[in-house]
């Protein structure tokens, strides 16, 4: 979905999801008898069983305050990997995971920002559409160039994308934790949330101690 992505799955590790919740209801020599008892998703022949551990309820909050061009301090900051489903637009609700966990002091409850800078939309080939119109307003005398090629140049001002500021995207709480990456549910999003998009820890947003 994104330059890298397959190299930093990679690095974290396995990827894998908690399909369903099943009850024993019987034993034998060398097999067990299971009943399922809940699902998200169908269990298969091969899917691997592990004991069932109880997840805490994590409530959260809309943002308090969201400075959507807040610049850069957190400590703790790492890169979306992918969504729930292999989903690569994400908004408000959904689940997506990213490569800083526990290590790093991540825990459960914790708050992240989303973040994005205009120079990744530039290399998207439908967010740059915007910025490769021919006009964006045909009463301009001078009609600005937005990092033009070398024959594309107008004969207005040269805007250069990666001079404007990065802006946040959406707040993800943590819900799950790994040595290594993250599990997140996105609270709030002013639109659509990419993999690959970066994210920092909120400070602002902490739940109180």
């Amino acid at each position: 979905m994104f330059p890298g992505q397959s190299k930093l799955l990679k690095a974290t590790g396995q990827p894998y999801e908690d399909v369903a919740r099943v009850r024993v209801v019987d034993t034998r020599s060398k097999v067990a008898i299971a009943q399922v008892e809940y699902s998200c998703e169908p269990a298969n022949p091969g899917d691997t069983a592990i004991p069932f551990a109880e997840k805490l309820m994590v409530p959260f909050h809309a943002p308090i305050r969201f400075d959507r061009f807040q610049p850069t301090g957190s400590k703790v900051s790492g890169r979306i990997l992918m969504g729930k489903d292999f989903d690569s637009a994400l908004g408000t609700g959904q689940k997506l995971y990213f490569n800083v966990g526990s290590n790093q002091g991540v825990k459960v409850g914790d708050y992240f920002r989303a973040v994005r800078s205009y120079e990744a939309d530039l290399r998207d080939p439908v967010d740059s559409l915007s910025f490769k119109a021919s006009v964006s307003e045909d009463t301009q005398k001078k009609q600005p160039s937005f990092d033009p090629g070398l024959f594309e140049k107008g004969n207005g001002p040269v805007i250069h994308v990666r001079d404007l500021p990065r802006r946040a995207v959406g707040e993800i709480v943590v819900i799950g934790t790994t040595p290594t990456t993250s599990t997140g549910m996105i609270v709030f999003a002013m639109e659509d949330v990419h993999a690959g998009d970066a994210v920092e820890l909120d400070e602002q947003a902490q739940p109180q101690q």
